[in-house]
Order: C-alpha cells, then structure tokens, then sequence
C-alpha cells in the first residue's frame, strides 16, 4: 500500500522554512512559511533559481549542518540564516536535487553585535573594569586591558598570581580589601586604595564595587570598576598643604594648630606643654629696614625652634609675629629644659650671625 506525505501539512509545524531543488538549482518544492522570512509566496518562488534568493550553495550539494549564509527577501533585505541540508537521490543512488532548511539568526547576530559592542567598551575604558569569584576561592573571571596602564602589571599577571591586588596594595589599606571579600564594609560607597606599581610608586584608585549574592544571600561575587585618583588625591594633598602650612617659614599655621588642640582636647589623654614666643619690635623692623629683611628675621626665627623642637612638637606661626610650640606627652621639668635650650640657641644666633640679630620674648 502506498501513502502519499502532505509535506505542507508535516512541515507546518516547523520554524525552518523547508527547500528542495532539482540538480539545475531550481526549486522544486518550498514551504509555506517562506513568505514569513523571504517575502515570496510559495507560488512565486517554485522554479526560481535557489541562487536568486540564496547567498550560498553547498558545493556538490554535500551534507551540511550549521552553515552560515544569508537569502534576500523580495524587499531586497539581507538575513543571515543558518543553512541545514543534504542531497536527494533516486533508486540508483545518483545525486539528482538537494533539500535543506533555513533559520533565520538575524536575532543572534544582533545579540552578538550587541555583546562585542560592549566588550569594545570594556576594551577602551580608561577604568579598570574587574568581575571576581569568590566561591569557592578568589579568582578574576574578567579583568579590563587598562589595568597594564594604571599598575604596570598585565592582565594575564593577575589571572596567573590571583593574589596579586593584596601584595601589592599599600600595608595600610590591605584591610579593605578583606573586608570588601569578606562583606564586612559599606559597598554603597567608592573604596578608595592605594597600589604600588610595578615601578615602585604608589597609585590611589576609587573602587567602586557591586557586591553579588546567591539566593541564600551569600556574597559569590564581586563587581565594579576603579578608578585612577592619583592626580586628585596630589591635589588634595597639595591643598591640604596650602590650608595648614604657613606660606612664608613652611611652619603649620593657626588653622592647623586649632585642628590639633581639639584632638588633644578631644581624643587624646596627654600631658602636653606650651612655649609662647613674640618676636620684639617687629613692626618697628619693617618700618626701618623693609619687609624683606622683616621676613628674613621671621625665617630665621622659625628655623631655630626647628632645630630646637625636634619630637612630639608642633612648631606652628599664629600670627605675623607670633609663634606657639606645643610639646607632646611631656612634664614640666622637660618643658623648662626645652625652654631654657631655645634661649640658649637665640643667644648663640645672635652672637654668630649679628646681621640677623633675633629679639624674642618667650614664655611657657
């Protein structure tokens, strides 16, 4: 008995759009789903030639499977399509047509566009962009090229010696870096950590991290990217410099040492002693011999209680002509001591060097 298959019907079912050709590439049999991906109905297509609307044609009508190749559509668009397929023969195994099928992956190629678009982001980002595991060990599973740029060390450098970040970051800062894999610190903001480069220096960089967690609330995962801050953190310092630092001797100013009073008055249980000193008729000096040799005087002053207070002091200029000094975690017979060395070495100033001859007046 013989049955006579519908193909239409069987293949009606399918997603692929079903072809079949005879061996001058004509169509001989093509589904109706056609329309849904070229544009043509069945009627239309049957006796053109396959090459009128396909890129591609297996050499020798071979088997195939996944091949890449694109059709044009009776609008003239162009769709990638992966192309499935095998020959038709007859009863004496001579090759007389071919049958295939097409899938349109216009989707697929969109995604991977997509996906290569972002990674050529992640490729030129000025940031160092970083995923890590941290189940069932710490590991990089994505490290951006840029990282070779900021730290001197490459991306494979890091993947072989995973331990690299916490060898090489600043002793200070190794425990953020705990805490940060440990979950124990404030992801919500940036962590700023200094590295020290494969030169030597040390690099500041803002890591501003996404922590990732499992459905037991487990972190599993970093994410995140840092960024080189080395510029503004010089810049802060500088800054900081300028805010606390008398211009003129390089001595700390009234705003630094009202900074440190309140620690001490604060935060700190220390005996602590205090020397005044006024320079004498300052303004009188200016008035007669200029403000340069006025500044002079000023220098020179502060370069003896330098060298006079060495440790546990600070040596701050409150005003144009005066200077306080205080002493850390000392007594007062220490006090007196450094009291009566600072007179001493005025003396000697102004006996060797009487062209800058220091009047001070001091107390403690």
């Amino acid at each position: 008995m013989h049955y006579e298959i519908n193909k239409d019907s069987l293949i009606n079912f399918l997603r692929e759009v079903y072809i079949e050709i005879d061996d001058q590439e004509s169509i001989t049999f093509i589904s109706k789903n056609c329309s849904n991906l070229l544009g043509h109905t069945q009627v239309e297509l049957v006796g053109k030639n396959i090459r009128d609307i396909l890129s591609v044609i297996p050499e020798k009508y071979t088997t195939v499977a996944n091949l890449k190749v694109s059709v044009i559509t009776k609008n003239g668009t162009v769709i990638p399509v992966d192309l499935a397929g095998s020959p038709i023969v007859n009863d004496n195994n001579e090759v007389v047509g071919y049958r295939f099928s097409l899938i349109d992956i216009s989707s697929y190629f969109k995604f991977d566009s997509h996906e290569k678009t972002i990674n050529q982001m992640f490729e030129r980002s000025k940031d160092i962009i970083y995923r890590s595991e941290l189940i069932p060990t710490f590991k990089f599973t994505y490290l951006s090229p840029s990282i070779e740029e900021i730290l001197g060390y490459s991306v494979e450098e890091h993947l072989i010696n995973q331990m690299l970040p916490f060898q090489i970051a600043h002793p200070d800062d190794c425990d953020i870096l705990i805490r940060k894999i440990t979950n124990n610190i404030d992801f919500s903001k940036p962590l700023p950590v200094r590295y020290r480069h494969k030169d030597g220096y040390y690099v500041w960089l803002d890591d501003f991290c996404i922590p990732i967690y499992d459905d037991n609330s487990v972190l599993v995962a970093l994410e995140g990217f840092s960024r080189d801050i080395t510029d503004k953190k010089q810049l802060e310092e500088k800054l900081e410099r300028l805010s606390y630092y008398d211009g003129l001797t390089g001595a700390y100013n009234k705003y630094y040492l009202e900074k440190e009073i309140h620690v001490l008055d604060t935060e700190k249980d220390l005996p602590v002693g205090i020397i005044f000193c006024d320079l004498d008729n300052l303004k009188l000096t200016n008035d007669v011999m200029g403000h340069e040799f006025g500044d002079r005087l000023i220098v020179n002053t502060i370069n003896i209680l330098k060298d006079t207070f060495t440790e546990n002091s600070v040596i701050a200029r409150t005003g144009g002509d005066e200077f306080i000094i205080i002493i850390k975690d000392t007594s007062l017979s220490k006090v007196k001591g450094l009291y009566n060395l600072l007179c001493s070495s005025v003396e000697q100033q102004n006996k060797y060097n009487k062209e800058l001859k220091v009047g001070v007046s001091i107390g403690y």
